[in-house]
Order: C-alpha cells, then structure tokens, then sequence
C-alpha cells in the first residue's frame, strides 16, 4: 500500500436496504442484516474486511429476527416484538456451516459478553439471569460470574467545533466537518454542494498539509448526519440509498 494515501478495498451492493451491521474487530468481519423491501423478511450475510464473502447469505425465517452481534464463527440474533424494542427469541448460527446451533425462544437476551450471552427467561425477566454458551447453546445460572465484554475496536468521526487548518478551509465544504485523529494522520469527512446535491468527501492531512482526498458519495439528496464507521485502518461508507457498503484503507 502507498504511504498516507486513501485506497478503495472493495464495493459491495445489496438486493435490500442494509438495516444494520455488526462488527467483529478480532476476526475482521462484517455481519451485515438487509431486508426484503415487501416482505420484511431479513437477511443476514458475512464480509472480511476485504469485502469477501464468508458464506451464503442465510435468510430468516421470520420478519421478527435482527441481528445482535457476530463473535468469532457464530451470529447472535434476538427477536423484536411488535409493541416493544425486543422480545423473547435468541439463535445462535454457525457460520462456516449455516447450522443454527440453538433456538431458545424463552429467553430474552440481555448482552453479548466474550463466549457468552446473558439472558433471562421471558416469564421471570427479573429474575437470575443465565448465561448461555455462545459456541454450544448450553444454559447455566449466571450466578456471580464475571463475564468480559467483546473487544470492540469500532469508531465514529466526532463532529469538529475547533480551530481549521487553511488546508483544510480552502476545501471549500458545506455544513459540518468531521475528524478521526489516526496514528499521526488526521481523517476529515465533509460535504460539498454540486448543483442542487451534496457530494461526501474523505480527505487525509498531516499537521501542515493534505496528504490525499477521494470523493465517496455522489448525487445526495441531503446531508448525511454520521458519515462513517472506522476499525483500525479501515473506514466503511453506506451509500445513500443503503443498497450498497463501500470500504477505504488510510
């Protein structure tokens, strides 16, 4: 890779609107959930950070599965009621495989720990809760146990309120700017207006100069309020129409 430069990884288009991503940091993998536009229905399907597939799309069996979190080779997906943000309904898929590996629809689930998923049952839900192994789906009481948090390396831009650079004045953007300090970079995320549209632009700097720009976007319709996600040097970009996830490499 060329030094302090913005390189394109890879493009990947949808049949759906993408509803939600996970991410897993360690393993570098997206775990992406787009919807049927008429039916509902979800999806669900696993990128590396390259933008290969790591399996065939698997595609729910009902409207009220999202999914939760991707931990090493298993989605997490919770069911949601349709009066309250979450319901009963936990399933575990191996994904080399496509296997589910456990269904427990008496169970709510709580949080995704490291190997763990914590949980109480639907007809008790402030009772002890218990602890389900991610790998095999086998249930315990929780107890005392202390569980770990999965390593997380997920960051968002912060909207930038300080002192601008010339360098960067002299981009000539619209509305808001955004920065990502990365390393001894800075990542700078704004829009421009282009004939009654805005364009989404990535541009890199040091502490004196820019170093590299890229437009990413084209043909918006309105400003996008949260431009991007980055984990370690990868930054991903969802088109405007959320068909489509674009990914950079700074």
């Amino acid at each position: 890779m060329t030094k302090d430069t913005i390189i394109k990884v890879f493009e990947k288009s949808f049949p759906f609107p993408i509803w939600k991503i996970e991410v897993d940091s360690l393993q570098n993998s997206l775990a992406i959930e787009f919807r049927d536009s008429e039916t509902t229905i979800p999806s669900f399907a696993v990128l590396d950070f390259r933008g290969q597939e790591k399996c065939a799309p698997f595609v729910a069996d009902e409207k009220e599965w999202t999914l939760a979190a991707i931990q090493g080779d298993y989605l997490i997906l919770k069911r949601f009621g349709t009066s309250s943000p979450i319901q009963a309904g936990i399933q575990i898929i191996h994904i080399s495989t496509g296997r589910i590996i456990k269904t427990l629809m008496e169970y709510v689930l709580q949080e995704v720990y490291q190997d763990f998923i914590r949980a109480n049952h639907r007809a008790v839900p402030s009772g002890m809760p218990v602890c389900i192994a991610i790998a095999t789906g086998d249930t315990q009481y929780a107890g005392r146990e202390t569980f770990k948090l999965p390593h997380s390396a997920v960051h968002y831009p912060i909207a930038y309120q300080g002192f601008v650079p010339a360098f960067i004045q002299e981009l000539g953007f619209t509305d808001q700017l955004w920065l990502q300090p990365y390393g001894d970079l800075f990542i700078w995320s704004y829009h421009k207006e282009m004939d009654s549209t805005y364009q989404l632009h990535l541009c890199i700097s040091d502490k004196t100069q820019r170093l590299d720009e890229k437009v990413i976007l084209m043909d918006l319709k309105r400003l996008i309020p949260q431009p991007y996600f980055q984990v370690q040097e990868y930054i991903f970009f969802l088109s405007n129409t959320k068909v489509e996830i674009k990914a950079y490499l700074v």
